[in-house]
């Protein structure tokens, strides 16, 4: 009776498994699609109707991964649990044959031989010694099997862990990606196109100036090279300020690890590197390099701002470094936006852009 009882658990914890990794499987391949989902989304978005379904669907495969991550650390916490209790019962098991091994055979074999009352006697302690000896060796061997299993299951659940935090910390950058996107758009699909028409129009000046700018000549760091403005106001430019920019063989690069570090009006701290600013005065950061609440409109780059967009109350813009002047006006639509950029030589351009 008992034996069938058993047979019929076992087979139901099989069958329980099975069912298990079915729903496992399922969900890899529902990750896995809506990753391919995912990055479709991303690459075709061109409406703000687009790019917020690509949000959802990032949102909703961080859920299922956090789901996912949540369950694995329920599943190996279960089976730390019985691993315990595993390392519990061998442990009471070793001790238990060490002590009967130590009272068994803690004479020499001298004393077992003159001890012993006839051959058969002795025969029969030797056998019995070397069955304990042996049930020692296996206990000591599953004990250490429990153990590698435990250490195992314990790094697995602390990597299950860290992954977990990192899907939570990329659910709440989704959330308010999506958020800010419309916020910042007011949910309104013709003013997000002309944001980005606005983006591509102003990398198009910045290009056609780079190629057609007219050389002014040599200057020395700090030295003046124009006034803060408004210029492409209102196609390419939304209020005045300069944007600076630097260039690595005309890539762009952070500006901020180039400029020496200092806290703004607002107390943001800023800047790693050696260049005084190209603004003096009381200087305030209206949007820094990288990702931003509005760099979502320059898909040209990635979604990344490519430079420092700041004010001041003295309007004069400076060299930062030691180079050569370049200067061009150029359309932006109906508008005109004046550029200056400095060569600093091995490939490094300085750019200033909006000067009246």
């Amino acid at each position: 009776m008992k034996k069938a009882f058993f047979a019929l658990l076992l087979c139901f914890s099989v069958t329980l498994s099975l069912v298990f990794a079915d729903i496992e499987e399922d969900k890899r391949n529902e990750i896995a699609d809506l990753e391919k989902k995912v990055v479709n989304l991303q690459s075709q978005a061109k409406t703000l109707t687009e790019q917020i379904a690509a949000y959802d669907s990032q949102i909703k495969l961080a859920l299922l991964k956090i789901n996912q991550s949540e369950e694995q650390i329920a599943s190996v916490s279960a089976r730390i649990n019985q691993l315990e209790e595993k390392l519990r019962e061998k442990s009471v098991l070793l001790e238990k044959q060490i002590v009967q091994t130590y009272k068994s055979g803690s004479s020499d074999p001298l004393q077992l031989l003159f001890g012993s009352t006839n051959f058969n006697e002795l025969i029969s302690q030797a056998k019995y010694l070397q069955i304990v000896q042996a049930q020692n060796r296996k206990y000591l061997h599953d004990t250490q099997l429990v153990q590698t299993s435990y250490a195992q299951q314990k790094e697995l659940i602390e990597d299950a862990r860290k992954r977990l935090q990192i899907q939570k910390k990329s659910l709440d950058v989704y959330r308010k990606e999506r958020d800010n996107l419309l916020k910042q758009t007011k949910n309104n699909e013709s003013l997000y196109q002309r944001q980005l028409e606005q983006a591509r129009l102003e990398l198009e000046t910045i290009q056609k100036a780079l190629a057609n700018a007219v050389k002014e000549g040599p200057v020395k760091a700090g030295d003046v090279i124009g006034l803060m403005g408004n210029s492409g106001y209102p196609y390419c430019s939304s209020g005045a300020h300069l944007h600076f920019e630097v260039r690595k063989d005309d890539a762009w690069i952070s500006a901020e690890s180039y400029l020496k570090n200092m806290t703004d009006k607002w107390g943001m701290n800023i800047g790693s590197g050696n260049w005084n600013w190209p603004m003096q005065g009381t200087i305030e950061i209206t949007q820094r390099y990288g990702q931003t609440d509005y760099s979502y409109r320059y898909k040209y780059s990635g979604g990344i701002h490519t430079g420092i967009d700041m004010v001041s109350s003295d309007k004069t813009v400076r060299a930062v470094a030691d180079g050569t002047l370049y200067s061009s006006s150029e359309k932006c639509a109906s508008a005109t936006i004046n550029l200056k950029y400095i060569d600093h030589g091995n490939g490094i351009k300085t750019l200033y852009l909006h000067l009246q």
